[in-house]
Formats: structure tokens, sequence, C-alpha cells
């Protein structure tokens, strides 16, 4: 039970204690939210899911997983129990007080792995317009104002489906088409500052991966565009 969702506000929505300011009290902050205890975890080199055995690579990547272009993923927590429901009272009930505690836990394990330069996953069309906000988006933005790092906002989505609303297959098969880099003059402006080029080495962040396709496409993408070695970081993984 989310404690926080049935009892209103002033309880931490994991554990039920007293919280005041946040929707996550200090001791599920200091235990969950912890960069190092996150980054210590074995996980699989190539897709980032946490391991099982002393294997390298998990068994599904060891059959030829999605992943092709994506050079390394980091993805933090697993998408069950608490960690699926406090995903929904955040991107889908619109409770974004969350989107600073994520953004503050995304910090530290961006700093810890080196990684300067961020590359959001984009909205799809519309999605903005319809619901008043995107949450990479605001992730991201905290990065930048919050947090000092670099956001190049260079990818566009040209796809309106919903990734969500697609079975593995189609989401794969859509690898290279749900997007793109913007047009030439807004990536001449957005990467003015950098001289004009893409950076060598970029991170992609978003909230959840399923089967991997969103940052393949993505890294694929940023990958012609110049880009050598590209990381994703999400919060989420369904494994």
């Amino acid at each position: 039970m989310l404690y926080g969702v049935v009892n209103g506000d002033g309880f931490c929505i994991i554990c039920g204690r007293d919280c005041l300011t946040s929707k996550i009290c200090k001791h599920c902050t200091s235990d969950l939210f912890n960069a190092d205890k996150l980054l210590s975890v074995q996980r699989c080199e190539i897709c980032g899911k946490e391991l099982l055995s002393f294997e390298r690579i998990c068994s599904e990547c060891r059959q030829g997983g999605v992943k092709r272009k994506t050079d390394k993923v980091i993805a933090l927590f697993s998408y069950r129990l608490w960690n699926k429901e406090l995903m929904f009272i955040w991107k889908i009930k619109g409770i974004r007080s969350l989107s600073f505690v994520f953004a503050k836990l995304l910090s530290e394990v961006l700093t810890r792995i080196g990684a300067d330069f961020i590359v959001p996953v984009p909205p799809r069309p519309g999605k903005i317009q319809s619901i008043g906000w995107d949450q990479i988006d605001e992730l991201c933005n905290y990065l930048k104002y919050w947090f000092g790092f670099k956001v190049i906002k260079v990818l566009e989505r040209v796809s309106t489906v919903q990734q969500k609303r697609l079975d593995k297959k189609s989401r794969v098969d859509n690898i290279g088409k749900n997007y793109c880099l913007k047009n030439r003059k807004e990536l001449k402006s957005i990467l003015k500052p950098f001289g004009g080029t893409f950076p060598k080495r970029v991170t992609v962040v978003d909230d959840v991966m399923t089967t991997g396709s969103t940052l393949e496409s993505c890294s694929l993408v940023l990958k012609q565009g110049g880009v050598e070695f590209v990381q994703g970081v999400t919060l989420f993984i369904v494994d």
C-alpha cells in the first residue's frame, strides 16, 4: 500500500512515516534513493538489468537482445511493487513534487559515472499541449538549472503512437523510425555553445526501459549525427 495516496499529504508514499515537505521521507530517500548503493548493484554490461547470477551479461542479451547502438545502460530501479506505484503517481497522477527527488538522484548518479552531456528522450508530438507537462523534460530542466549539467535537446520524436501500446515486436520494428535530429537551423543553434559539433560522449535520459528500443532508436540517430559513445540512464526497467 502507498500510504500517501490513501491518507493524503504528510505521509511518505513508500513507508507511511510522517513526511512534511516531500512525498518521500528522509529514511526512504537515504535508503532507497542512494546513488552509491544503486551503482554498486551488479548489472548486465549490455542492458543494465540487475543480475541474479555471476554472469556479466544477462541471459536475454546473451541470446541476442535489442541493444546494438547503445554502448551502456544503467537502470536504477526494477519496475515492480512500490517502484511501479511510485512511477504511476508521478507520471500519470502528476505528482510533480517527485520530479526534484528523481532529478537529485539522477544528478548524483550522473556525476559518479562522469556524464557531462545529457540528451533527454523527447515527448511524442502534442503531449505537452494535451497534459501540460513532460516528465523527462522536467527532469532535465532540473538537471540543467539546479545541478549544472549540459543538456542538449537535439532529438525530436516523429511518431504520435505511445510505446506502451505496442508489443515487443512492434517496438523493435520501429527502431530508427520514431526519432530524428532537429532541423539543421535548430541544431546549429543548440550545438553552437559546444563548438558547433556533437560531444563525443552523451548520456540519454529516460524514465523507464521496457525493451530498450527507445534508447536504441535515440542512440542510432545520435551516432548518425557524429556521437561516438552513447550510454542510457533510466529510472526504471521492466524486467
